[in-house]
């Protein structure tokens, strides 16, 4: 009972340091009070929904109209992905509108890409539409309206700004130049480790004197970087702020946040410090940011407290069976096997992943699997499956049974004595890791409900289905991530190399834990070591290029999504970890981390046509 009784209190103060972390975000999104954001939903040409958040200044009014500005984000991610640039802007009196461009957050439609890189015709992925809308709303200053954007929403407030010669100001980040005549006071914001968009581009801190580079930004003599050329009045400014940072990192950024602000504080406000003006490096932005993180975190932490209270009652006890002792594997075993597994995962990463982006093969066969990003990883779970689980038993089949390892052993059946498996208990599983899901998701729900918060740190990650397709879609990525966790999480993590007991429980946990992640994970830093160090060193370009791979856009993706992917799966790691070890199998952790996975591709993700 003493025990019980510290998870009960446990479980309440996750629940109330969420709720506080939420409310934080909350106050820190509206400034404290001087900030309105309101959602809106848009119709485009084509019928399709738009979602958008909408960051009122209470200052402005129709009788007090204020200059907006249209927030773009890049592919994969979502309109809150770039709430820096809205916070920011809107606490200094712009009125801000961030779209969920088409496939992506809680907008309908599809992510047509071809489409859109083709500029065949007008297709913006609904930022033209968003444009309009805000030109049109009664508190806003329909004569100074600036366009920003990421990555590809850069490329798409490029386009916006074409279809809309009265656009005042373009503020493309990380992204690539188009050329287009006629833009107006355009600031470009390059990172310096630029993973995308570098034709052309040169990447120094030093003069640059590219013709091809100069004449997109229409000027013609060499140019200086964080130098602003041309006259704003005319439309003709021009200037290159120069980061230095990753090409994902950028809206992070406090330099580019304030280049931002204080753009359009020149192109759209004539340059003036009005009663509502802040100075550009005074950014609170990263607190919202950081309340995000500690909402999500303590969100998955919480299911420690509340599976130990689950374990507790009649029904869910005899899930829980002792962690099984009979085999260990060696110390040199140990680390022969691990580092085998790694290196495995790292060889497969790319072949499985580029391969499928941006020409998604696997959508091209099977046009059910409709989250882009996440065909390359389902591909990279299953043939990582099948490749440790016939190693695995060629291993059980020899060196396992001359030791008399049985699936006990392994962590498979609930029973020394009976190695088949118990299906009352394994459906006992099931339930108790629908509970905890369905517990992480009403947790969230309430939150985005009463609050219009999700738990994610800048990206998408927990987040509400926003259609029934999105929920179908989570079954469908759910299968390949537990096949991955059951075999490669589960049958070798925990019994083809089974690890020895330290001194006590909570050594034992942190130490499984930190060897884990490097049987799971060694390949895959080693892989982001090799792309980023010689880079970040100076020493050259990124690394995977001079060892022979194309230096295509899918690979420095990849390579790039791994920045968020392996921080994720440590943290996941020891989930599974602890799972394990309180319940003596294999299952409720695969299952429990197998649904946090399908949950933040299939809920997030961008949706292929």
């Amino acid at each position: 009972m003493p025990a019980k009784r510290k998870d009960v209190s446990l479980l309440v103060l996750c629940v109330a340091i969420i709720a506080f972390a939420a409310i934080m975000s909350y106050a820190i999104e509206r400034d404290f009070g001087k900030i309105v954001v309101e959602p809106v939903k848009l119709i485009d040409e084509s019928g399709t929904s738009i979602a958008g958040s909408l960051y009122l200044p209470k200052a402005a009014t129709p009788e007090n109209k204020m200059p907006g500005v249209l927030n773009l984000h890049g592919l994969f991610n979502d309109k809150d992905a770039q709430d820096s640039f809205s916070i920011e802007l809107a606490r200094r009196g712009f009125v801000v509108l961030a779209i969920d461009s088409l496939g992506h957050g809680d907008s309908g439609g599809t992510v047509q890409l071809g489409r859109f890189m083709s500029g065949s015709d007008a297709y913006t992925l609904g930022a033209n539409t968003g444009y309009l809308y805000l030109k049109n709303l009664p508190f806003v200053d329909a004569n100074n309206i600036g366009i920003i954007g990421h990555s590809l929403g850069g490329i798409a407030a490029q386009k916006v700004a074409a279809m809309n010669p009265d656009h005042k100001a373009l503020n493309p980040h990380a992204s690539m130049l188009l050329g287009i005549p006629g833009l107006r006071n355009l600031l470009l914001t390059m990172a310096r480790f630029e993973e995308f968009f570098r034709e052309g581009q040169p990447r120094t801190e030093s003069l640059t004197s590219n013709a091809t580079f100069i004449g997109k930004l229409g000027l013609t003599e060499s140019i200086q970087w964080n130098t602003t050329y041309g006259d704003f009045s005319q439309g003709t400014a021009r200037r290159v702020a120069f980061v230095n940072i990753s090409h994902h990192f950028l809206p992070l950024t406090n330099k580019a946040v304030a280049e931002t602000v204080e753009w359009m504080r020149l192109s759209l406000k004539g340059g003036q410090k009005d009663g509502l003006w802040i100075e550009p490096t005074n950014q609170i932005f990263m607190w919202k940011n950081l309340f995000d993180l500690i909402a999500f975190l303590v969100t998955m932490l919480s299911l420690i407290p509340l599976t130990n209270i689950l374990l507790t009652t009649d029904f869910f006890s005899p899930v829980v069976r002792p962690v099984p002792s009979h085999y260990v594997a060696s110390s040199r075993s140990w680390w022969v096997f691990a580092t085998v597994n790694a290196l495995i995962a790292a060889v497969l990463f790319l072949p499985l992943t580029y391969q499928v982006f941006p020409v998604d093969k696997i959508n091209a066969l099977l046009p059910f699997m409709k989250v882009q990003m996440a065909n390359g990883l389902a591909l990279w779970y299953l043939a990582n499956a099948i490749v440790c689980g016939v190693l695995f038993l060629i291993w059980y089949r020899s060196s396992a049974k001359k030791a008399g390892v049985t699936w006990y052993d392994m962590g498979v059946s609930f029973a020394q004595e009976n190695t088949k498996l118990n299906w009352q208990l394994v459906g006992k599983t099931v339930l108790l890791g629908g509970v905890l899901f369905t517990w992480m998701y009403l947790l969230e729900g309430i939150s985005e409900w009463a609050l219009g918060q999700e738990f994610r740190f800048v990206w998408p990650f927990m987040r509400q289905f926003s259609s029934p397709l999105r929920f179908g879609l989570f079954w469908l990525y759910l299968i390949p991530a537990l096949g991955f966790f059951l075999v490669n999480g589960g049958l070798f993590l925990f019994g083809q190399v089974h690890q020895k007991e330290y001194k006590t429980p909570t050594r034992t946990l942190f130490m499984w834990w930190l060897k884990n992640c490097y049987a799971a994970l060694f390949g895959l830093i080693l892989l982001w070591v090799l792309q980023y160090l010689p880079w970040f060193l100076g020493i050259s370009g990124p690394g995977l290029p001079a060892l022979g791979l194309p230096n295509s856009d899918a690979i420095m993706m990849w390579v790039l999504w791994l920045q968020v992917l392996i921080p994720e799966f440590a943290f996941l790691l020891f989930l599974l970890t602890w799972f394990y070890r309180r319940t003596g199998r294999i299952y409720l952790g695969a299952l429990t981390i197998s649904s946090l996975i399908a949950w933040f591709v299939a809920a997030g993700g961008a949706l292929a046509p």
